[in-house]
């Protein structure tokens, strides 16, 4: 009996370990939302880097790659295998360069999910990126 009973804990606690996190639509959207929020608020060091803007173009790598290495957003994972190219920062970077590009096209595509999902919803409002996740919860009731 003694053995039945450890091997119905273990069974127990070893299929509770194998299950993975299921993401629901709104996790998604939620980090969607939030990758897009990120690569907003941190463009202008990305512009700085390639020298569109005038600034520190090493201060504005380490603030973004500062940034994004605290940020675990799965939606930002191939931003941050590109940083992890860039071994020479400065503005004729073909590295730095290739993570510009990468950055302007997957921003606009984020941007572009978001409100595909919003409107799979029937919401074709224009909406602020801010207000995006009130207005999921409020459609997708």
């Amino acid at each position: 009996m003694k053995k039945i009973i450890q091997l119905t804990i273990f069974i127990l606690l070893f299929s509770a370990c194998q299950k993975e996190a299921v993401l629901n639509e709104r996790d998604v959207f939620k980090k969607k939302v939030e990758a897009f929020e990120f690569l907003s608020k941190y463009h202008h060091q990305l512009h700085i880097m390639i020298g569109e803007e005038e600034g520190d173009i090493d201060k504005a790598f380490k603030e973004f790659s500062a940034a994004l290495a605290s940020n675990q957003n799965i939606e930002l994972v191939p931003v941050n295998n590109a940083i992890i190219r860039v071994k020479i920062v400065n503005e004729d970077s073909e590295a730095v360069k290739r993570l510009d590009y990468l950055v302007d096209y997957y921003q606009s595509g984020l941007s572009m999910q978001v409100e595909a999902i919003l409107r799979g919803y029937g919401y074709l409002e224009s909406f602020s990126t801010g207000d995006a996740l009130v207005i999921y919860d409020r459609v997708s009731q």
